[in-house]
């Protein structure tokens, strides 16, 4: 999510220093050349630590790339594993919809029945809750409680409307609902449902114990290094076995990339669902992210949420996309199902927002997802002054 705030943030300037961490790659292509040298340009700036990428074309990944370091000595690997932050609420959802392709479950089913949250259960409003309005971002809430004034959530307005306000607590509310409808942890899900299915490995919704020593080290925007693990600015470390469905989702970038080839094959979700994931239920035309300031032409047609991935409008494709920003690292995932293509696109460090715009440019220069988000950025440029 692309808040106000968190935009202020990014585009803060960084100092520079001298960097001698070279490109590696796989048995994969070598990555485009502009791509490379936008990538090697980033790794000049003390708020970036390392990148991993990971492209897909026709179904299959064509090259990957592999930037800087894991930590102090260590190359950024295939094997590395990155805290992509928001990339997480992609996996609750696709948990969601195979349930609910499943007939286990429906989308439309009410939260109230399985679980009630201490803040808002007693709103009449709650009892219009579901996983379709809250995946989609439609429930009227703010992102987190210390959003709020006395750190309690508390509906803003009729949940349902199709008005799109991101919110991570909706997210966590869903995740709390499956626990108690089918008995199992979130993780048990997660596995149950997509990973083992599907055949992905090197994707973890919380602290395992395989992550250690992969972990990439967070890099703050003001160039300060965290150890492994670090779940905020605030300096606390994640402990093994701490899951959320909202943040603080690791993976390499080849894992993801399965998964992403997964998505585009359709593996085990039915052709109904797959319509119901990438239609459009909510927009803003005032919620920073959501409107569009570039030129016309460059402009996504519909910009919002379906259910649990961003909707990304083009006049022959539609970009389903999700990404991650946090106090040290920025992830964007997308795939479009028309051309079979997609892109995994890791960076570990803060304040990186604008870098993964470019190296997404660098990628596919007539995305008009990243032509919106790249206008975005400039204007918050010129009006912060920069």
């Amino acid at each position: 999510m692309i808040t106000r705030k968190s935009f202020a943030g990014i585009l803060a300037a960084g100092l520079t220093l001298a960097s001698s961490h070279a490109f590696a790659q796989s048995d994969d292509a070598a990555p485009p050349a502009e791509v490379i040298k936008v990538a090697t340009n980033a790794l000049e700036q003390d708020n970036i630590a390392g990148i991993a990428m990971a492209r897909i074309e026709n179904g299959e990944v064509v090259w990957t790339g592999y930037w800087g370091e894991q930590s102090p000595g260590i190359p950024v690997t295939a094997d590395t594993a990155f805290n992509t932050a928001s990339v997480a609420k992609t996996i609750i959802a696709e948990t969601v919809l195979r349930l609910s392709d499943q007939g286990k479950m429906s989308l439309d089913d009410p939260i109230t029945d399985h679980y009630k949250h201490p803040d808002l259960g007693d709103d009449p409003r709650y009892a219009t809750l579901t996983p379709r309005i809250l995946l989609s971002h439609q429930a009227a809430l703010k992102n987190w409680p210390w959003n709020y004034d006395d750190d309690r959530m508390a509906f803003t307005g009729t949940p349902g409307t199709g008005q799109l306000s991101y919110s991570g607590e909706g997210v966590e509310i869903v995740m709390r609902y499956l626990e108690a409808r089918f008995g199992k942890t979130y993780p048990e899900l997660a596995e149950e449902v997509v990973f083992e299915p599907l055949g992905v490995e090197g994707i973890a919704v919380g602290r395992e114990d395989w992550l250690e020593g992969r972990v990439s080290e967070p890099r703050g925007g003001d160039g300060t290094v965290y150890p492994p693990f670090t779940g905020s600015g605030s300096g606390g470390l994640l402990a093994i076995g701490n899951y959320t469905a909202a943040d603080n989702l690791y993976a390499t970038a080849p894992g993801y990339a399965q998964l992403l080839i997964k998505l585009i094959e359709g593996e085990g979700l039915s052709q109904e669902m797959q319509a119901e994931r990438a239609a459009l239920l909510s927009s803003s035309p005032d919620e920073m992210g959501y409107f569009c300031i570039a030129e016309a032409d460059d402009c996504p047609d519909p910009i919002g949420f379906g259910v649990g991935w961003g909707l990304f409008g083009e006049p022959d494709r539609t970009v389903l996309n999700h990404g991650g920003n946090d106090f040290a690292e920025h992830a964007q995932v997308y795939f479009i199902p028309e051309t079979r293509e997609g892109l995994v696109l890791f960076v570990n460090g803060g304040n990186a927002f604008p870098t993964g715009i470019d190296l997404i440019l660098a990628v596919d220069p007539e995305l008009r997802m990243a032509k919106h988000f790249d206008a975005l950025i400039k204007r918050m440029r010129e009006a912060e002054g920069g």
